[in-house]
């Protein structure tokens, strides 16, 4: 229960000359249940603060959140990897908190439609992915962001999405996304410094839609390991070759590891986001980076 009184009390108390009352103040202003947030903030509308008091109170509202938004994580590290929507939603509300599931998955829907009115399957993989390029590049204006590229919008789907522009990983996700619900097999590749995509040379009847592609399946699976080519969503959804990406790895300099050729796990798609909005925070809101650096310790080593 929201206990508008005490939650008044505990605010006037955190400008408080001992450390040891404000502190304890904070404490229990920490106990707030994150569903309870929107209480809070509206009732901090009606609050006149000392300087002091707003800025521990807006703390105390933050770390609620993130601690909320990172157990929400955490949950979906353990137990829905194989629904990528899901945690790209948990991780809009960093910013967007009307950002639901639900939400996100209509906006990609009409995406899909519009991809499948033009699809006939017995089309070529390549014809296929000419098709998708048409729908998000050309029909619907999907582009990078080559002169903002480090906005934090850039790496939040529902607004790239809306702004149709974003990052390598950003258009990546919601390419791979559209083709997935098209029943195509391509996934992301978690090439350093651009991320990229890969279409699996996979049976028809794989039914790849399933695998959540965390580290045990990209291990033992070897169906759903090879590529049959590339494809870079960053510029237009141009597609290469095997040995033209080999080329690009000598040219930046990376060791040979497969995981710069093969398909990564939606894991490593999150925390590959997550790392994009630190170094977009940063920059943008250097005040909010620390929370960003504890989701992103608190998904890879819990």
């Amino acid at each position: 229960m929201f206990n508008v009184n005490k939650i008044k009390a505990l605010i006037e108390l955190l400008d408080d000359e001992d450390e040891i009352v404000w502190k304890s103040s904070l404490e229990e202003l920490h106990k707030i249940d994150a569903t309870q947030l929107e209480q809070l903030n509206n009732l901090l509308n009606d609050i006149q603060f000392t300087d002091i008091q707003y800025v521990r109170v807006l703390s105390a509202s933050k770390k609620i959140k993130f601690d909320s938004i990172s157990n929400q994580l955490v949950d979906w590290k353990h137990n829905h990897t194989d629904n990528l929507v899901k945690a790209l939603a948990i991780i809009c509300n960093i910013k967007y908190d009307d950002i639901t599931e639900n939400s996100i998955n209509l906006e990609l829907e009409k995406l899909r439609l519009d991809a499948w009115l033009e699809f006939h399957y017995d089309l070529t993989a390549f014809e296929k992915v000419k098709i998708i390029n048409y729908i998000l590049f050309q029909l619907h204006g999907f582009k990078g962001d080559e002169i903002n590229f480090l906005h934090p919008d850039n790496s939040f789907i529902n607004k790239v999405i809306e702004n149709k522009k974003g990052n390598p990983i950003s258009l990546s996700i919601i390419y791979l996304l559209v083709a997935q619900r098209l029943k195509l097999p391509i996934f992301g590749v978690n090439l350093p410094n651009h991320f990229i995509l890969t279409y699996l040379d996979l049976p028809e009847d794989e039914n790849f839609v399933n695998y959540s592609f965390n580290e045990k399946e990209l291990t033992e699976n070897d169906t759903i390991k090879e590529p049959l080519f590339y494809i870079n969503a960053f510029n237009g959804g141009g597609v290469f070759g095997k040995e033209q990406l080999e080329i690009i790895i000598k040219q930046m300099q990376l060791p040979n590891n497969e995981k710069h050729k093969y398909a990564c796990s939606n894991l490593d798609i999150i925390i590959r986001v997550l790392k994009n909005i630190y170094n977009s925070y940063l920059q943008f809101q250097p005040t909010d980076a620390e929370y960003i650096k504890t989701l992103i310790d608190k998904i890879t080593q819990d």
